[in-house]
Protein backbone atom coordinates (compact mmCIF):
# COMPACT_ATOMS: atom_id res chain seq x y z
CA UNK A 1 0.00 0.00 0.00
CA UNK A 2 1.92 2.92 -1.32
CA UNK A 3 1.46 6.75 -0.11
CA UNK A 4 -0.57 8.19 -3.63
CA UNK A 5 -0.77 11.70 -1.79
CA UNK A 6 -0.56 13.71 1.68
CA UNK A 7 -3.08 12.13 3.84
CA UNK A 8 -3.64 13.11 7.44
CA UNK A 9 -5.65 10.50 9.60
CA UNK A 10 -7.15 12.14 12.67
CA UNK A 11 -8.19 9.75 15.13
CA UNK A 12 -10.09 11.09 18.82
CA UNK A 13 -13.20 10.37 19.84
CA UNK A 14 -14.64 13.61 20.57
CA UNK A 15 -16.54 14.76 17.18
CA UNK A 16 -15.18 18.43 17.67
CA UNK A 17 -11.66 17.87 18.49
CA UNK A 18 -11.78 15.59 15.45
CA UNK A 19 -13.67 17.55 12.72
CA UNK A 20 -11.94 21.25 13.82
CA UNK A 21 -8.49 19.53 13.51
CA UNK A 22 -9.79 18.13 10.47
CA UNK A 23 -10.72 21.75 9.63
CA UNK A 24 -7.62 23.19 10.64
CA UNK A 25 -5.61 21.01 8.10
CA UNK A 26 -7.72 21.44 5.29
CA UNK A 27 -7.04 25.12 5.78
CA UNK A 28 -3.62 24.47 5.78
CA UNK A 29 -3.74 22.73 2.72
CA UNK A 30 -3.70 18.83 3.86
CA UNK A 31 -5.83 16.07 2.79
CA UNK A 32 -7.52 15.10 6.37
CA UNK A 33 -10.13 12.71 7.65
CA UNK A 34 -11.67 12.32 11.08
CA UNK A 35 -12.41 9.22 12.68
CA UNK A 36 -13.79 8.93 15.94
CA UNK A 37 -12.78 5.17 17.48
CA UNK A 38 -9.59 3.08 16.78
CA UNK A 39 -11.80 0.49 14.78
CA UNK A 40 -12.82 2.78 12.42
CA UNK A 41 -9.48 4.71 11.98
CA UNK A 42 -7.78 0.98 11.17
CA UNK A 43 -10.54 0.42 8.91
CA UNK A 44 -9.57 3.59 7.20
CA UNK A 45 -6.47 2.46 7.22
CA UNK A 46 -6.54 -0.01 5.02
CA UNK A 47 -8.63 1.96 2.23
CA UNK A 48 -5.99 4.69 2.53
CA UNK A 49 -2.78 4.75 4.18
CA UNK A 50 -2.13 7.90 5.56
CA UNK A 51 1.30 9.97 5.26
CA UNK A 52 0.97 10.62 9.31
CA UNK A 53 -2.06 9.93 11.61
CA UNK A 54 -2.96 12.34 14.90
CA UNK A 55 -4.01 10.33 17.95
CA UNK A 56 -5.96 11.19 21.09
CA UNK A 57 -4.64 8.46 23.34
CA UNK A 58 -7.67 8.14 25.63
CA UNK A 59 -10.32 6.85 23.73
CA UNK A 60 -12.79 4.23 24.81
CA UNK A 61 -13.35 0.17 23.56
CA UNK A 62 -10.06 0.58 22.10
CA UNK A 63 -7.44 3.51 22.78
CA UNK A 64 -4.83 5.03 21.23
CA UNK A 65 -2.05 2.07 22.43
CA UNK A 66 -3.93 -0.43 21.18
CA UNK A 67 -4.59 0.81 18.02
CA UNK A 68 -0.70 1.84 17.27
CA UNK A 69 -0.50 -2.02 18.10
CA UNK A 70 -3.08 -3.43 15.59
CA UNK A 71 -1.83 -0.68 13.43
CA UNK A 72 2.30 -1.88 12.97
CA UNK A 73 0.98 -5.10 12.38
CA UNK A 74 -0.62 -4.14 8.86
CA UNK A 75 1.75 -4.58 5.99
CA UNK A 76 3.54 -1.39 4.97
CA UNK A 77 2.28 0.65 8.39
CA UNK A 78 5.57 -0.24 10.37
CA UNK A 79 6.41 3.00 9.68
CA UNK A 80 3.54 5.92 9.43
CA UNK A 81 4.70 8.77 11.74
CA UNK A 82 1.94 8.83 14.65
CA UNK A 83 1.73 12.55 16.90
CA UNK A 84 -0.52 11.14 19.97
CA UNK A 85 -2.24 14.87 20.65
CA UNK A 86 -3.64 14.39 24.59
CA UNK A 87 -4.81 15.96 27.60
CA UNK A 88 -2.92 13.55 29.45
CA UNK A 89 0.64 14.49 30.82
CA UNK A 90 1.86 11.61 32.78
CA UNK A 91 5.58 10.75 32.54
CA UNK A 92 3.44 7.18 32.09
CA UNK A 93 1.65 8.02 28.85
CA UNK A 94 4.23 9.60 27.57
CA UNK A 95 6.53 6.52 27.92
CA UNK A 96 3.98 4.06 26.76
CA UNK A 97 3.39 6.33 23.70
CA UNK A 98 7.14 6.32 22.92
CA UNK A 99 7.85 2.18 23.42
CA UNK A 100 5.27 1.64 21.03
CA UNK A 101 6.46 4.03 18.78
CA UNK A 102 4.72 7.38 19.10
CA UNK A 103 7.07 9.32 17.41
CA UNK A 104 5.20 12.54 19.09
CA UNK A 105 3.55 13.78 22.25
CA UNK A 106 1.93 16.48 22.33
CA UNK A 107 -0.24 18.02 25.23
CA UNK A 108 -3.71 19.22 24.13
CA UNK A 109 -4.61 22.11 23.33
CA UNK A 110 -1.67 22.04 20.79
CA UNK A 111 0.02 25.37 19.56
CA UNK A 112 -0.79 25.30 15.95
CA UNK A 113 2.35 26.98 15.13
CA UNK A 114 4.14 23.26 16.45
CA UNK A 115 1.88 21.24 14.79
CA UNK A 116 2.24 22.92 11.56
CA UNK A 117 5.87 22.63 11.78
CA UNK A 118 6.21 19.06 13.32
CA UNK A 119 3.10 18.11 10.62
CA UNK A 120 5.72 19.40 7.65
CA UNK A 121 8.89 17.54 9.22
CA UNK A 122 7.09 14.50 9.69
CA UNK A 123 5.32 14.12 6.04
CA UNK A 124 9.53 14.86 4.51
CA UNK A 125 9.92 11.94 6.64
CA UNK A 126 7.31 10.13 5.42
CA UNK A 127 8.16 10.67 1.58
CA UNK A 128 11.45 10.50 1.80
CA UNK A 129 13.79 8.08 -0.20
CA UNK A 130 15.60 6.82 2.88
CA UNK A 131 12.76 6.42 5.82
CA UNK A 132 14.42 5.27 8.79
CA UNK A 133 12.69 2.71 10.55
CA UNK A 134 14.93 1.55 13.10
CA UNK A 135 13.28 4.46 14.93
CA UNK A 136 10.54 1.76 15.48
CA UNK A 137 12.56 -0.88 16.13
CA UNK A 138 10.90 -2.58 19.31
CA UNK A 139 14.73 -2.87 20.29
CA UNK A 140 15.62 0.50 20.75
CA UNK A 141 11.92 1.91 22.21
CA UNK A 142 12.77 1.08 25.77
CA UNK A 143 15.96 3.20 25.32
CA UNK A 144 13.79 5.99 23.61
CA UNK A 145 11.75 6.42 26.87
CA UNK A 146 14.27 6.66 29.24
CA UNK A 147 14.45 9.69 28.65
CA UNK A 148 13.46 9.57 24.81
CA UNK A 149 14.69 13.10 24.20
CA UNK A 150 18.08 12.92 23.94
CA UNK A 151 17.49 10.20 21.25
CA UNK A 152 15.20 12.32 19.38
CA UNK A 153 17.15 15.89 19.73
CA UNK A 154 18.90 15.57 16.29
CA UNK A 155 16.37 14.67 14.32
CA UNK A 156 14.63 18.07 15.46
CA UNK A 157 15.29 22.00 14.80
CA UNK A 158 16.17 23.30 18.42
CA UNK A 159 13.41 25.87 17.73
CA UNK A 160 11.14 22.79 18.03
CA UNK A 161 12.74 21.64 21.35
CA UNK A 162 12.54 24.60 22.80
CA UNK A 163 8.97 25.46 21.82
CA UNK A 164 7.71 21.76 23.25
CA UNK A 165 9.84 22.67 26.99
CA UNK A 166 7.84 25.85 26.83
CA UNK A 167 4.34 24.25 26.14
CA UNK A 168 5.08 21.94 28.95
CA UNK A 169 6.43 24.28 31.29
CA UNK A 170 3.33 26.09 30.86
CA UNK A 171 0.67 23.20 30.73
CA UNK A 172 2.73 22.50 34.08
CA UNK A 173 2.25 25.17 35.48
CA UNK A 174 -1.49 25.38 34.84
CA UNK A 175 -1.86 22.10 36.23
CA UNK A 176 -0.08 22.34 39.49
CA UNK A 177 -2.16 25.89 39.82
CA UNK A 178 -5.83 24.09 39.09
CA UNK A 179 -4.96 21.69 41.81
CA UNK A 180 -3.83 23.70 44.26
CA UNK A 181 -7.23 25.46 43.58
Amino acid sequence: MAISRIHILVVDDLDDAADSMVDLLSIWGYDATACYDGATALGSVRLQQPTVILLDLAMPEMDGFQFTRLLRELPNCGSVPLIALSGHSSQTYRARAWEIGIRHFLLKPTDPKCLKSLLAQEIEFALSATPQPEIFDSNVSVELSQPGRRKLRGLYSQEYWDQVDKNESEHDETSRISQSL
